[in-house]
């Protein structure tokens, strides 16, 4: 325990110190980073509030008396307390061979939507803790998922007063227009309205409104067909679109991946958009007849032609998963050769996963326009053009997984769990399915017990499941 031979750090020194035993660091992430090869010997009074990082093949012991000529006792634990979010100790890709001994290694709970508390991470390395009490706080609940803020795009309505008027020229006939929408799934659009009859002809048929996808498995035919042009009565408008299909419910979140800065994967998906909505068919057109001119002197001419129908409207974007909730992970291991002596692990309360949001309903068909007006001698209005269906609405988000409550998370782990004394907590349940989403749409509760392999994705034998 000389100068020569190690590097000293006490959590109750004054800043600035150069690691001697005389002057040793405030703090233990600096005295392990300067080691180059030598020991560190950590104080046990105070505790080193920091995250601390080791890089390198270096032994770092805790539990001196620094008051007392730095002897040491089996008994004394130096202490690090990591700030809230944050790896209390974390051993990397360059630290084989490194050994941690006599510490009390601590995690404050997470403070962050979904946050996780870890009490030691390691990558995968050969390396040894011996006589270190690790505790674990509690994970953060996982944010709920959110309903989209942009409102859907509505159908647009079919052009009023396009459709022609009875006694126009012949030349002038045409029917009346429809409305068009492009929606992020492609064009709605309703059907162009019927011409009105011309010379003592029966009026035209109106054109289907543009389908959306699927069309209504009862009837599809009943929906945005053209209306039918008058032959001996009244012509008839434009039939109504369908309404777009509703999006699908999004995933449940299930999965965990294990890194050496923390726990990823478990959200829960979004719903997918609804379907646009079918455009309205165009209204059928007027007969021809001997209407126009004057009442004294009536001569052929044309009808009035049909309105155009309404553009279906756009389908609402699907509701926002929730997120996986924090974990509470005593340590993380992400190889096989972790060597545990005389170890104990507490955990704490991991959280709730986050619950799906609903999603946008989808926006309104447009309108369809009146078909157009007879002459004053005699005859019959053009047919309205239907309204564009609605569009559908977006499938529900699906719930997050709830955090996991594991001593040792291993990410190749081994069948029989180790020799460790360990206080359990509890796991958070999974984040429920946005209304009307299916039960499968729920998030997987989390994991809990001594230790857990993700790999497997099962508690090693042994353990508390």
């Amino acid at each position: 325990m000389t100068d020569e031979c190690a590097v000293f750090a006490n959590a109750s020194a004054m800043p600035g110190g150069d690691g001697t035993k005389a002057m040793p660091y405030a703090s233990l992430g600096e005295a392990i980073a300067n080691a180059n090869g030598k020991r560190v010997l950590a104080c046990a009074s105070g505790a080193f509030a920091e995250s601390v990082t080791i890089e390198a093949d270096v032994e770092v012991i805790g539990g001196f008396d620094c008051g007392a000529e730095w002897s040491w006792s089996a008994e004394a634990r130096s202490a690090i307390e990591a700030p809230a979010d944050r790896i209390a100790l974390t051993l990397t890709e360059g630290a084989s061979g490194a050994k941690v001994r006599s510490f009390a290694v601590r995690a404050a709970s997470a403070t962050v939507a979904g946050g996780s508390s870890i009490g030691v991470a390691v990558a995968d390395v050969d390396a040894e803790l011996a006589q270190v009490h690790v505790t674990a706080g509690d994970g953060m609940d996982g944010a709920k998922g959110e309903t989209p803020a942009d409102a859907p795009q509505a159908g647009a309505s079919a052009p009023m007063m396009s459709a022609t008027n009875a006694c126009d020229l012949p030349a002038a006939v045409r029917g009346g227009e429809a409305g068009v929408t492009t929606c992020e799934d492609g064009e709605t659009s309703g059907g162009a309205g019927g011409l009105g009859g011309i010379s003592d002809t029966d009026g035209g048929n109106g054109l289907k409104g543009s389908d959306g996808a699927p069309l209504p498995e009862d009837n599809p035919d009943e929906y945005g067909l053209g209306g039918a042009g008058q032959t001996g009565g009244n012509c008839r408008r434009g039939e109504d679109g369908a309404p777009g299909a509703a999006g699908v419910a999004g995933l449940a979140g299930t999965d965990t991946q294990l890194t050496l800065t923390g726990i990823a994967g478990g959200d829960g998906g979004t719903g997918t958009s609804g379907k646009k909505g079918q455009g309205g068919g165009g209204g059928g057109g007027a007969k021809a007849g001997l209407f126009c001119g004057t009442a004294a002197a009536p001569v052929d001419g044309p009808g009035a032609s049909g309105g155009g129908g309404g553009a279906g409207g756009c389908g609402g974007k699907g509701g926002g998963g929730g997120k996986a909730g924090g974990s509470s992970i005593g340590i993380l291991s992400l190889g096989t050769n972790l060597f545990l002596t005389e170890v104990t692990v507490a955990v704490g309360k991991a959280g709730k996963g986050g619950d799906g949001a609903r999603g946008n309903g989808g926006g309104l068909g447009g309108s369809g326009s009146a078909g157009g007006t007879p002459s004053p001698q005699g005859g019959s209005t053009g047919c309205d053009g239907g309204k564009g269906g609605q569009g559908g609405t977006g499938g529900p988000g699906a719930g997050g997984r709830g955090g996991h409550a594991v001593g040792i998370a291993y990410a190749a782990g081994p069948s029989e769990a180790p020799a460790v004394q360990f206080m359990p907590g509890t796991a958070g349940d999974g984040g429920a399915a946005a209304p009307g989403g299916p039960p499968e749409s729920a998030g997987a509760p989390g994991s809990s017990g001594l230790c857990w392999n993700v790999a497997a994705q099962s508690p090693c034998e042994g353990s508390t499941p």
